[in-house]
């Protein structure tokens, strides 16, 4: 059996492949990376006595280089008591001869999409498989929080667990994908993005348990955003900015937000009073919190609501 597929897919394909293996009666017995086809296709075709059937894993399968001519005869099918699974990150298919291919087993994992609607109809996907839905503002924060597709399909996992419907909402993923910390710096970006001061004054106690440098680039990151959404207003120039700068679904709905409560005079202030606490930070010259909290509130009063 040959499986193509990299990173987390090559995982679950694997995971998914030795779970099935198994159920056929043929559990994992050797697992290796590389070595020599010979000594591979030799060595494991002696299986012991109480050991009839078994799944050989080998893992970096170019290592192997390309199937040598000659040993043909040693490979069987799908009956035979051992099943040797193949790994590879890129495409197989060079490695053996075109005559083989009807005699191999080609597996090829998942390919998820990285980025933006193709991304989001994955998740979809996903949660229907599971038998529910998510919100388009739920599935924008966890695509937002949540990089890794095994990470993000171990979310939706937990979620539907703890449902009393069908259906997932934001509050759902804000209150059960983040911990303590993550749940206060989430309210403190939100809070900041919606002008709302009880929330951003109750998050940030919490958020100055954290690293000053990763709360910052967080702000960065979300502000400078919503200071270029506030520049260009044309709806073809913010979906450029937004392209341009690579922003999620989530982040880009809060930037708008923002750009609706502040100017973009207080908006510019805000991002230069961040670069500057970094600054001050790295240099060692400058109160980082004090200087950071003084930036946010001079943001909150700034803001259109307020007045």
């Amino acid at each position: 059996m040959v499986a193509s597929a990299a990173g987390t897919s090559q995982r679950r394909l694997v995971s998914e492949t030795t779970k099935q293996e198994l159920e056929k009666g043929y559990p994992l017995s050797v697992r290796r990376e590389g070595g020599e086809w010979k000594d591979l296709l030799s060595s494991e075709s002696g299986g012991g006595l109480f050991e009839a059937r078994r799944l050989v894993l080998v893992e970096e399968a170019h290592l192997l280089g390309k199937f040598p001519p000659g040993l043909e005869s040693l490979l069987e099918g799908p009956e035979s008591p051992i099943h040797v699974l193949l790994v590879f990150a890129d495409e197989p298919k060079s490695f053996f001869p075109k005559e083989l291919f009807s005699r191999l087993t080609w597996l090829k994992g998942e390919e998820i999409p990285r980025f933006g609607a193709a991304r989001q109809r994955w998740v979809e996907n996903k949660a229907r498989m599971l038998g529910v839905t998510i919100s388009t503002e739920a599935m924008a924060l966890l695509l937002e929080s949540v990089e890794d597709p095994e990470e993000i399909l171990s979310e939706l996992s937990k979620l539907c667990l703890a449902l009393e419907d069908s259906r997932i909402e934001v509050e759902q993923v804000r209150a059960l994908c983040f911990d303590e910390g993550e749940k206060a710096l989430l309210s403190l970006l939100d809070g900041l993005c919606e002008a709302d001061i009880p929330r951003v004054t109750g998050a940030l106690p919490h958020v100055k348990r954290r690293e000053l440098i990763p709360v910052v680039a967080a702000l960065h990151n979300r502000f400078r955003l919503a200071l270029y959404r506030a520049a260009f207003k044309s709806p073809r120039a913010g979906k450029a900015v937004s392209e341009a700068l690579k922003a999620r679904p989530y982040q880009e709905r809060q930037a708008v937000e923002a750009a609706r409560h502040y100017s973009r005079a207080a908006l510019a202030a805000f991002v230069r009073d961040l670069c500057g606490v970094n600054i001050g930070e790295k240099s060692g010259n400058r109160s980082g919190w004090v200087d950071l909290e003084l930036a946010i509130l001079d943001l909150l009063g700034s803001s259109k609501a307020l007045h």
